[in-house]
């Protein structure tokens, strides 16, 4: 479709041979040109453009339908145009997703080598091309995408003016979940909206951006438009770098954020990995523009301090992002020991003391927030929705740091605070950072569903826990013992931070008191 010579279509790793097609080979066989290629294509079906309704029969489709189409009416739109009658393809507009889909691969937007961004066949682009691929954006942000420094998905919010937010891997069915989105997610988004609109020039200041949830997919949060006020909103101005000593993370930025804040602006020593962690912390509400740490951010200073005093070592980043969701879910009600409004748990009714219910549900969703590590062999321990839909809204808080992230990162390409040539020591920071920020897909709930079954054993029979469970577990995980460490590191960052914040304090002190007898044999 995209008019390359040759496609790759299978690779086999064992013997190290890979089989391809030939496009020329392809075009004689079936004697048809390029352009009647792409045609065929679209009317069989594709990302973009549904399979053409007159090819669909009682029998199913076939692809040699499509080539005989276009050999007697010698185009795809051509057979559009003489089958308009068809009963099928009259109540669809058929053709208009047929040129749509055309033009977004003709003219599909591409990086040049003189380093300028434009659609490829630029002498045929229709001059409304934009409203079929989106608005054109700064040269920045194509060159931040092309070199994996950012991410899609805070474009294609500017592109398309909506953030879509779909359901997660358990549906999404719970109260908790839907109030995360709408009441925090939706304000983080808010300022990054901001933020980048504010430096886009001014057809993206009077953009409007909208929230679409699946839950209420005909109610529009707005994010931003012509009344939206950014004044105060910007990339804090972070100097006197030399203080973190090298160390650009979560625990060094917040233990020295007034520092950062107070050296002054256009400082020789600023460094924009630091200027993207702060703004990153900045707009999760861990810090304000001072570099004076919120509640929430003390309660988030307390509980690193911990982890790297439990674990007795630097904690790696992923730890410290775990502790950094962990502050969030903690400060919207949801790292509890309560159920949600949807629960699938029947397990835990086996047990009869309510309160090991709450520790085992609280203690199982800290280590849903940690690494697991890698995989090994078979999975052993089964399913839990419970934590799957903990995880979830996890996910949502990495996925809210990840565009954090990226929207600091790209405005200050824009505002050239961030070196933009491709060796730079400053993007090599930048893309060393992103690297060991969290994914949306870095949370699993494999740890969590480890430590479950651990405690679920231990209150049903007592010491010994481990041992019963240890071969399963290292037949699951390649370092299920690590896993469970970590968890229970991140577990005593928990328990520093709600002492500090005071929401569940009591609980998490107590579910930690109580499960570490359990974890004291992994230990």
């Amino acid at each position: 479709m995209f008019d390359v010579d040759r496609v790759v279509t299978a690779i086999g790793h064992a013997r190290s041979t890979f089989s391809w097609v030939q496009r020329d080979y392809l075009l004689g066989r079936c004697r048809i040109t390029a352009e009647q290629f792409l045609d065929i294509c679209i009317l069989a079906g594709c990302d973009w453009c549904p399979t053409f309704p007159a090819l669909l029969d009682d029998v199913g489709f076939s692809f040699k339908s499509a080539v005989d189409m276009t050999h007697q009416y010698h185009s795809g739109l051509n057979a559009i145009q003489m089958l308009t009658d068809h009963p099928s393809v009259r109540a669809t507009n058929y053709s208009d997703s047929f040129l749509r889909a055309y033009c977004i691969v003709r003219y599909h937007i591409v990086l040049h080598l003189d380093g300028s961004v434009g659609p490829l066949n630029p002498e045929f682009a229709p001059n409304d091309l934009h409203d079929i691929i989106g608005y054109r954006l700064p040269v920045a942000a194509y060159h931040l995408l092309a070199r994996g420094a950012i991410h899609p998905p805070i474009l294609n919010m500017l592109v398309n003016g909506t953030w879509l937010e779909f359901s997660p891997p358990d549906n999404g069915e719970s109260r908790e979940y839907h109030r995360l989105i709408t009441q925090w997610e939706g304000g983080v988004y808010t300022q990054q909206c901001r933020l980048l609109c504010k430096h886009l020039g001014p057809f993206f200041a009077q953009r409007k951006v909208v929230l679409q949830t699946w839950f209420e997919p005909r109610t529009e949060v707005v994010l931003h438009d012509t009344k939206s006020v950014s004044q105060g909103v910007s990339l804090p101005a972070v100097g006197a770098a030399a203080v973190l000593n090298g160390d650009i993370s979560v625990s060094s930025v917040m233990e020295n954020s007034r520092i950062l804040a107070a050296a002054p602006e256009g400082s020789s020593d600023s460094n924009p990995a630091a200027e993207l962690l702060a703004w990153v912390l900045q707009s999760l509400g861990f810090i304000v523009s001072s570099g004076e740490h919120t509640k929430l951010g003390s309660a988030l200073n307390a509980g690193l301090q911990a982890l790297q005093s439990q674990l007795q070592e630097r904690p790696t980043e992923l730890l410290q992002w775990a502790v950094v969701a962990a502050a969030v879910l903690i400060d919207q009600g949801l790292l509890t020991g309560e159920k949600w409004s949807v629960s699938y748990d029947d397990e835990l009714s086996l047990i009869t003391d309510a309160q090991q219910q709450k520790f085992i549900r609280i203690v199982a969703r800290i280590a849903t927030l940690t690494p697991p590590g890698a995989r090994r062999g078979s999975w052993k321990f089964g399913y839990n929705r419970d934590l799957l839909a903990f995880s979830s809204a996890a996910r949502l808080v990495q996925k809210a740091v990840g565009s954090s992230a990226d929207t600091a990162r790209l405005v200050g390409a824009i505002t050239g605070s961030a070196a933009l040539a491709p060796e730079s020591t400053q993007l090599l920071q930048l893309q060393e950072l992103r690297r060991t920020m969290p994914l949306e897909c870095t949370t699993s709930n494999a740890t969590g569903v480890l430590a479950y079954v651990l405690l679920v054993d231990y209150a049903r029979n007592g010491a010994g826990c481990w041992a019963r469970i240890q071969t399963a577990a290292e037949e699951s995980l390649v370092d299920a013992r690590q896993a469970l460490r970590d968890a229970w590191g991140v577990a005593g960052a928990v328990r520093a931070i709600a002492k500090v914040h005071g929401n569940a304090d009591k609980d998490i002190a107590n579910a930690y008191s109580w499960a570490q007898t359990a974890f004291s044999e992994v230990l």
